[in-house]
């Protein structure tokens, strides 16, 4: 500030002396210490001050006023100044850098304010001693609008490059709240490569639809389908990402590829391609799709008929043939259901059958076919026949009863869990005497081919690792 230095001293009614309103440092701090020196030592440095009418304006020295007027000093040796506006920005804005008193943003400001003055860019620089990057860099944070400046308490720490990085967005506010949230961490410039990232495919996809749109471009470009993969007329074929290389690269691809049509899909930011429909190859394939459809449900109805009629035939001959089988065959055949059924998947298993009784799943109907006890019966029956000498019978009837219960139509085509023991338990209803028909042998038949072919191929995957 030596250029607007005068060798003239007034003394000054501190009463008299105002803050400059474009003070560029917003926040003087704490000056108790100062104003303690000061009661002490007396004023050792003048203000610099520019006249106001009747009053006066400090240039230098904010600090030093403020710490005088707590301090109770009535009146303050002052440089008085005769500068215009903009020398009296120029001035601030030197004595506080020269301090280093000013954050980024401050700075910026007032810089801005400075070139709103009239200051050329040069000027500024000179002035300050920096180069004009510096002044361009802060003139461009200095563009930052209140709303974005509000979404953090400490924005006015940001450093330079997050300034202007943020301001590079200008009349963006979301995309510059959200950098200044990130700001200071490691995330802010992931973040801004991903808002580079998304910029850039915009004005890829925006380029290619000003190529696509042109006249002579000789691709027809249409509409986005309202129902992409429904449209009557329309088969989707593809999509073209910025990735495919320049726009007018992506209009060479499109070319070779040679769709039908093509749309910009703006949201995905992508180039979609699109075949004409053949409606007579796309009825006859719908025709086809539903006749393999009715073959599968008529197969799974065919599957569900079977595994039912089966089931109450296996639970009409235990019902009628039990009561004849010798005690000492269905102790055997309670150990034998027993083995088969604890070996289970499931915690605690099929012998967790009187728990799961009252439940309203479990096997309480299978029980009631079985026994001819009605379900709702079958807890307090089967407690009450296990502890008789008929515990045998009873046990049989329970373990059968859940083995029933697991058994499902899909068991019967599916290897799992369930269809391993039905085969067992088949052989254990033999035993007793069942006869299976030529039906349920032909299926069991399949199943057991089913199961030793998943066994061989769970075998060699085994070699082979």
């Amino acid at each position: 500030m030596s250029s607007y230095q005068s060798n003239q001293i007034k003394l000054i009614n501190t009463s008299l002396i105002d803050p400059h309103p474009d003070n560029p440092r917003k926040n003087i701090g704490d000056v108790n210490d100062l104003a303690a020196s000061i009661k002490t030592n007396g004023l050792l440095t003048p203000l610099s001050v520019v006249p106001n009418g009747e009053r006066y304006r400090v240039i230098a020295g904010h600090r030093r006023l403020a710490a005088c007027k707590q301090a109770g000093i009535r009146a303050v040796p002052c440089f008085v100044l005769q500068l215009g506006p903009l020398q009296q920005l120029e001035a601030m804005v030197t004595e506080n850098c020269q301090r280093e008193q000013l954050t980024v943003l401050e700075e910026a400001d007032a810089i801005q304010g400075m070139l709103d003055l009239g200051a050329t860019t040069a000027s500024v620089a000179h002035r300050l001693g920096r180069s004009g990057n510096y002044v361009r860099d802060r003139a461009k944070a200095a563009s930052i609008k209140t709303e974005v400046r509000a979404s953090r308490d400490d924005f006015g720490q940001i450093s330079i490059g997050q300034l202007v990085a943020i301001a590079r967005y200008d009349g963006q506010p979301d995309r510059q709240k959200e950098l200044a949230q990130a700001a200071g961490t490691s995330n802010f410039d992931y973040i801004l490569r991903r808002i580079e990232r998304d910029d850039s495919d915009r004005q890829w996809i925006e380029s290619v639809a000003a190529l696509l749109g042109e006249s002579d471009s000789g691709i027809n470009l249409i509409p986005d389908p309202e129902k992409p993969y429904g449209d009557p007329e329309w088969r989707y074929a593809g999509c073209m990402f910025p990735s495919t290389g320049t726009p007018e690269e992506a209009i060479e691809k499109i070319r070779e590829l040679n769709p039908a049509a093509v749309s910009i899909h703006t949201v995905s930011q992508q180039v979609y391609l699109w075949t004409r429909r053949d409606k007579t190859a796309d009825a006859e394939k719908e025709a086809r799709r539903a006749a393999e459809q009715a073959e599968r449900d008529a197969r799974r109805h065919a599957l569900e008929e079977y595994a039912a009629a089966s089931a109450d035939k296996r639970m009409a001959w235990l019902h009628a043939n039990l009561h004849g089988i010798k005690r000492a065959q269905l102790i055997e055949t309670t150990a034998r259901l027993g083995l088969l059924q604890i070996i289970d998947p499931f915690p605690d298993g099929f012998t967790d059958a009187l728990t799961s009784w009252n439940e309203h799943s479990g096997s309480r109907e299978e029980y009631e076919k079985i026994s001819g006890i009605a379900a709702e019966d079958a807890p307090t029956a089967a407690r009450i026949s296990l502890q008789t000498a008929d515990w045998p019978l009873e046990a049989v009837t329970i373990l059968a009863a859940r083995i029933e219960w697991f058994i499902d139509p899909t068991d019967w085509t599916t290897v799992n869990d369930t269809s391993r023991r039905i085969p067992g338990y088949y052989q254990i209803l033999q035993d007793l005497g069942y006869t299976p028909t030529d039906d349920e042998t032909s299926h069991l038949d399949q199943l057991i081919a089913a199961i030793s072919e998943a066994d061989e191929n769970e075998e060699d995957e085994e070699n082979n690792q």
